[in-house]
């Protein structure tokens, strides 16, 4: 009904003097812009791995881009002067006349107007404001080198706490907008942050509101892929060498422990360093109550995975097939980057994934209680 119900108005639109454009305009001026300068129409992949759309010319002044965009996505306009990108501008892409102002003074946010889905991006940004401001003194704690460990996990907690506030809001947002196209881009950029239990009540609302919403297709075909490793489904067993050569089964350490971390790393992966200091918090503090760490590594080189375990200090069991990215388990797991990691109970539950930093080490104090 209230798809048929959006149906009519759509129809009446002409009626009242109004039709959805299917097409947009973006002009564009800088203070610091000369004719003959090109700007490019961009979009961001990877670590800033720039894809150009589409370029213009400055003329009187003034650059224009014309196209016509299904749905809406955050783009950059960049003006490239003198063999270097000078600016990169967020904008709201979407069929709407679209305008932007820069300055010379890159500190300065551009002055920019847009339509429906532009105007819906400025709020949700008000709202994100709100709570990155409550959660600033903790997140302040937590990255204070002064602080005590205990005073850190507290404030993590905190930062926790709020961050599950934040996507309820940011997730009744969303359902309060839909079915503007600005709701599509929240569900991509957001889906895997929610819980399960509001990754299902967003797919159903977008199931019926809004089905032929591009990330809800994607996200409703990897849930499906995904749901016999979601939260509350029994782990999947499988067995690699240790360093040693002699196999080992996740499945044995996960009988003997309270609570199995599968961490899954690799010697030659950067963030997993980083993120190793706070897995040997965590086994420091919890391993004589029951916790133990299996560590499933994604290296292809023997030597190098060995030396890694010593160096980066990890006394818990270790596997491999060393196989990289075409690792057994990370395939059973759908691994697609790491570091990643499964938390699993003693009964073969898994408890919850992809635990970081001191959320992992406050989550592991949680579920030993």
């Amino acid at each position: 009904m209230k798809k048929l119900q959006y149906l009519v108005y759509l129809a009446l639109l002409p009626l009242f003097g109004f039709v959805p454009q299917d097409h947009y305009t973006i002009r564009g001026t800088g203070e610091d812009l000369k004719n003959g300068d090109t700007v490019y129409l961009c979009d961001i992949q990877g670590f800033f791995s720039i894809k150009k759309l589409d370029s213009t010319i400055v003329r009187n002044g003034e650059y224009c881009f014309t196209g016509s965009y299904n749905g809406c996505d955050i783009r950059y306009v960049m003006p490239y002067q003198n063999g270097k990108y000078t600016n990169f501008i967020s904008i709201m892409l979407e069929n709407a006349d679209i305008t932007v102002h820069s300055f010379s003074d890159k500190r300065k946010e551009a002055e920019k107007t847009g339509g429906e889905n532009h105007r819906l991006w400025q709020d949700f940004k008000k709202l994100q404001s709100k709570w990155n401001e409550l959660s600033l003194p903790y997140k302040i704690v937590v990255n204070d080198t002064t602080s005590s460990m205990d005073a850190k996990l507290h404030a993590q907690h905190e930062v926790d706490s709020l961050t599950v506030l934040q996507k309820a809001d940011e997730n009744q947002f969303m359902l309060d907008h839909l079915p503007a196209a600005f709701c599509d881009l929240i569900l991509g950029s957001n889906f895997k942050s929610f819980t399960p239990e509001q990754q299902k009540k967003v797919m159903a609302a977008f199931g019926e509101k809004y089905p032929d919403s591009r990330n809800y297709k994607r996200f409703s075909s990897e849930m499906k892929r995904a749901g016999s490793l979601a939260e509350g489904q029994k782990f999947i067993d499988f067995s690699m060498p240790d360093p040693d050569g002699k196999s080992l089964s996740i499945g044995e350490i996960v009988k003997k422990n309270k609570l199995t971390l599968v961490d899954f790393w690799a010697s030659w992966c950067g963030p997993c360093r980083q993120e190793m200091p706070n897995v040997v918090e965590a086994y420091n503090r919890y391993h004589a109550k029951g916790f133990e760490i299996v560590g499933v590594s994604l290296d292809n080189k023997h030597d190098a995975w060995v030396k890694a375990i010593a160096s980066l200090n990890m006394p818990w069991p270790q596997m491999s097939d060393l196989k990289a990215w075409q690792s057994e388990g990370a395939k059973l797991y759908n691994v697609k980057a790491i570091p990643a990691n499964v938390l699993i109970n003693q009964k073969g539950e898994i408890v919850a994934r992809d635990l970081r930093g001191l959320t992992l080490i406050n989550s592991v104090g949680e579920f030993l209680k």
